[in-house]
């Protein structure tokens, strides 16, 4: 039993003195007591699921949870995996002795140097928007009816300020 376990209809029966324990009194004692009732039975569901988003956060074994619990309570088959990270490669002077070979995107793969292969260049915008603008993806089967913007908001509450994100269905 905790401080939040309060039965009112007993309460209003131990709290009046006896000389008004009457039918009449209880019953209109019980109806001034009605919208109590409501406001903590509003409080007791506020309460448990404050309670819920405090037990999860953002690492990703609890964003799963609360993924799961939302959209895939029975199989529990969605997941998060590391986003695909694209190394960006620096350009040297020829002063410094690290020469890269550069050719265009076009040409990746039949440049005149056999090994190794042409290295592709990316700008820092295309770093931060391409395939590496991602720190995990978040893996929803394709039979889990979903909506995208209740799972966008869902993962937006619980992830870290900076982290960026894909959603992918398999």
């Amino acid at each position: 039993m905790s401080v939040f376990d309060v039965d009112f209809d007993v309460l209003v029966k131990q709290l009046l003195p006896v000389r008004l324990r009457q039918t009449k009194t209880i019953a209109w004692v019980k109806c001034i007591v009605a919208p109590v009732k409501w406001l903590f039975g509003l409080f007791k569901i506020f309460r448990s699921g404050n309670l819920y988003t405090l037990a999860h956060d953002g690492q990703i074994c609890y964003l799963e949870a609360a993924l799961n619990d939302m959209f895939d309570p029975i199989l529990r088959r969605v997941f998060i995996s590391d986003g695909i990270y694209v190394h960006p490669v620096s350009v040297y002077l020829a002063t410094e002795l690290k020469p890269v070979f550069i050719d265009l995107a076009s040409e990746v793969g039949s440049g005149a140097i056999p090994n190794p292969d042409p290295v592709r260049l990316y700008l820092d915008a295309e770093v931060d928007a391409g395939l590496g603008a991602y720190t995990f993806v978040v893996n929803v089967p394709i039979s889990v009816m979903f909506d995208m913007a209740r799972l966008r908001a869902l993962v937006d509450q619980y992830r870290l300020p900076g982290r960026r994100y894909n959603v992918v269905t398999y």
